[in-house]
């Protein structure tokens, strides 16, 4: 920012504070009257000086903000003037307010250069508890310092006062209501030049209740903690040395609740402070502290509906974001169906490759002898021509049935014969498993075990639990499929599938129907398989049952509610 050498104008501005003050508290009070005017005025040149070459060397939207600030610096000189021209007793008395308004002046300068700093884009609900914020903190404020000015006696104090007493309270309430409107969400920007403006804002408090403390008296300058005030300038010529600019700091931080918290601080003080007040000492409670207290409540309850707002715009936000990710999780989840669908239909289709690799051969071998006898003449191709259309038509029934497994998505609920249909499923089922696995089927003598499902929630069923089945067995085995009525007594139907396999540990039949659980190795499977069973089983008005020790295979029983064929419902 500055050819100059970065520490020499902060070293000359701390030099300067450190030499007027330690001049006045060596003086003798009457000397002091007309000491500290004059180093004071020094101060404040340096600052409006500083602030100036800063706004001068600065481009870009901060440099409306450093001129109003130096303007601010510089308009105290003539209130100095005047001031020690009041002290001399050369000041008219139509004169006597006009510092007042000067200094009242001075700090709306400085608020609207504060307020001038880029502030970056927010939405309006920002913007607004931003401005509420800063509106309860400085009224909260105002209300403190009023209640010390109580304390202070003001109807004690001189002709003018009043005036001078307000100006100096609303400067400092205003000073601390902007700082935290422009970094209350933003954290990261008190590091810079809004930082030694705080500093600054502190400095003038600090000034501010000394002297309310000190019972308001209309003469200041022989007083020693009036070098406070001197470091009011000194904070605000540092902020124009900052290297950082504001502009680099603009990304809110709302996660960061400290800041959102700062605005209430004083009002938590306020609070306990009128109660004692009402409690001890209630004839001091003037109606000035009354009506700005009553501000500070009403600008609370404000706050408290954008506060109910922000909650109930989060709630719809909340339920949005729920349905929308609960819209993903069923889209996946109809995803990973799907692929372990297709798992099984890779299993199916392996041995129908076998399948119909060997009914091809009975064709070809078919289709030659009949060319062989046709070569002949006279010998009837009847028998080859008919034991090819038969090769032919299994072949089209198994691809038929495998076909159908992959295009029927849904199918209505009906009355139907277990054990009938799984006959039917038998050469679709022998396809899952490995050729060295032995399929065996048991079924009643007598049909007639009826439930109420569809084709296509049995054939998924039993294609899950063969196609586990034959993974559990490697090495091959015996793999059992019975269906028929339940135990004695039950409506029920029973259809059960027994594996000689591997079988569980207890750990793991404790999850296999938890979703995305599978014990195959990576992209062999998704884990959906037997929690879609046991939805598809439920769906049905059953239960799932299962029972297994490792080493001596797996038994999975499925228990439907038997109905009637004359009573389907």
């Amino acid at each position: 920012m500055s050819s100059l050498p970065k520490r020499l104008p902060g070293a000359v501005l701390v030099g300067a504070w450190v030499l007027v003050a330690a001049l006045h508290l060596i003086l003798r009070p009457e000397r002091r009257l007309l000491v500290w005017p004059l180093g004071y005025m020094l101060l404040e040149i340096l600052a409006g000086a500083s602030l100036a070459y800063r706004a001068w060397r600065t481009p870009g939207g901060e440099r409306a903000a450093w001129w109003l600030l130096a303007g601010s610096a510089f308009l105290e000189v003539p209130n100095l003037i005047l001031t020690l021209l009041g002290l001399q007793g050369s000041l008219s008395t139509g004169m006597a307010q006009l510092p007042s308004y000067l200094s009242l002046a001075t700090g709306i300068l400085v608020l609207a250069g504060i307020l001038s700093f880029p502030r970056g884009r927010e939405r309006g609900g920002r913007f607004r508890r931003r401005v509420l914020d800063a509106l309860i903190f400085a009224a909260s404020l105002l209300f403190l310092l009023w209640v010390m000015g109580i304390q202070g006696s003001f109807r004690a104090a001189a002709q003018g006062v009043g005036l001078r007493v307000f100006a100096a309270y609303l400067n400092v309430a205003l000073l601390g209501g902007g700082l935290v409107f422009m970094t209350s969400y933003h954290p990261d920007r008190s590091k810079g030049p809004l930082g030694w403006l705080a500093a600054s804002a502190g400095a003038w408090l600090a000034a501010i209740s000394c002297w309310t403390l000190a019972g308001l008296p209309s003469v200041v300058a022989t007083r020693p903690w009036i070098v406070l005030a001197g470091a009011i300038p000194l904070f605000q010529g540092l902020a124009a040395w900052s290297p950082r600019r504001v502009e680099e700091s603009l990304v809110a931080n709302p996660e960061l609740r400290l800041g959102g918290l700062l605005p209430y601080v004083p009002v938590a003080v306020a609070v306990p402070v009128l109660a004692a007040m009402l409690a001890w000492s209630p004839r001091h409670a003037t109606r000035e502290a009354y009506a700005i207290f009553l501000a500070v409540v009403l600008l609370l309850l404000f706050r408290q509906v954008l506060a109910i707002e922000d909650l109930e715009g989060a709630r719809r936000t909340l339920e949005d974001r729920v349905l929308e990710r609960t819209r993903a999780l069923e889209r996946a989840q109809e995803t990973l169906l799907r692929t372990e669908r297709m798992n099984a239909l890779a299993l199916m289709g392996a041995g129908l490759a076998h399948d119909l690799n060997n009914l091809l051969g009975v064709i070809k071998n078919s289709a030659e002898l009949a060319v062989m006898d046709l070569e002949e003449q006279g010998q009837a191709v009847t028998r080859d021509l008919a034991r090819i259309a038969t090769a032919a038509d299994r072949a089209a029934r198994l691809t038929g049935r495998l076909m159908g497994f992959v295009r029927r998505e849904s199918e209505a609920l009906s009355l139907m014969d277990v054990v009938r249909e799984i006959r039917e499923m038998e050469s679709m089922l022998r396809l899952l498993l490995p050729r060295t696995v032995t399929l065996q089927m048991e079924f009643p003598v007598d049909s007639g075990v009826f439930v109420r499902s569809s084709k296509l929630r049995l054939e998924q069923m039993l294609v899950n639990l063969v196609a586990n089945a034959g993974g559990a067995m490697p090495e091959g085995g015996r793999l059992t499929i019975h269906a028929g009525p339940g135990a004695p007594g039950t409506e029920e139907t029973l259809i059960e599938v027994a594996d000689s396999g591997t079988g569980m540990t207890t750990e793991v039949m404790e999850r296999i129907f938890d979703p995305f659980f599978t014990t195959k190795p990576s992209g062999k499977g998704v884990g959906l398989g037997l929690p879609s069973l046991k939805a598809m089983v439920e769906a049905d008005g059953g239960r799932l049952e299962v029972s297994s020790e490792p080493g001596r295979g797996s038994r999975f029983r499925i228990f439907l509610p038997r109905l009637l064929p004359d009573k389907p419902e």
